[in-house]
């Protein structure tokens, strides 16, 4: 389950973005300025409203790029956000960091693999 978690589907993202690579690797890069700095606990536990906004973000956003069993899983912890404890969702944003960490890593070679090339 670790591994699928973390798993990006490419070629279903760059379906996404009508097949246009460029368009694609633009999407990437917003999501890696979006969430490369991983989500800060501190913020995301300061305001409810705030970690709504984050948490689906980040749940469009992965399922954009064809991180789909991410973003399922982003979807749960956006259903359940209002009703964990603080304890909860620290520990929610901790499990969240850990698959966003792969995925971002997964995206990153992605993109280095496959330079802008227009």
């Amino acid at each position: 389950m670790t591994m699928k978690l973390s798993t990006v589907d490419f070629e279903k993202g760059l379906h996404h973005c009508d097949d246009v690579p460029s368009l694609y690797r633009e999407v990437l890069q917003c999501y890696l300025e979006e969430f490369s700095p991983l989500i800060d606990e501190d913020a995301l536990l300061a305001s409810d409203n705030e970690a709504k906004i984050k948490i689906h973000t980040l749940k469009s956003l992965t399922a954009t790029i064809g991180a789909d069993t991410f973003s399922e899983f982003v979807g749960q912890v956006f259903n359940k956000w209002a009703s964990l404890t603080d304890s909860e969702k620290r520990q929610e944003i901790r499990q969240l960091n850990h698959f966003l960490f792969e995925v971002n890593q997964k995206v990153q070679h992605y993109c280095n693999e496959n330079p802008q090339t227009d």
